[in-house]
């Protein structure tokens, strides 16, 4: 009996973590993406309002328009509405993010 309660207490335990581990890989992509993400990367990160670093997937695809040198002020502009976006979306700044593209991080 206590073996078969042991299992059960296990199985629970195991299957919880699980669940909080696919939970963390949560992608981080634009809102409005409706397809699979083309070109992603995985990275154990620490963005604010998380209480400890996680396994996170990030989508560079939609990231990959910062991450360049803005040749004309309306590259710079589109830039910014874009950084806009991301920071509406999320609830907080992309820069930890930019970095961990530009492998600063």
């Amino acid at each position: 009996m206590q073996r078969r309660l042991l299992f059960i207490f296990l199985s629970l335990t195991l299957s919880s973590n699980i669940v909080l581990a696919s939970e963390a890989t949560g992608c981080i992509k634009a809102a409005s993406r409706t397809s699979p993400c083309p070109n992603q990367i995985y990275r154990a990160m620490q963005l604010p309002g998380m209480d400890k670093p996680a396994l996170r997937c990030i989508c560079v695809t939609d990231f990959s328009l910062l991450l360049q040198e803005p040749q004309t002020p309306e590259q710079r502009l589109a830039q910014l509405r874009l950084r806009q976006q991301f920071k509406t979306e999320l609830q907080h700044d992309i820069e930890p993010i930019l970095q961990i593209l530009r492998r600063e991080r």
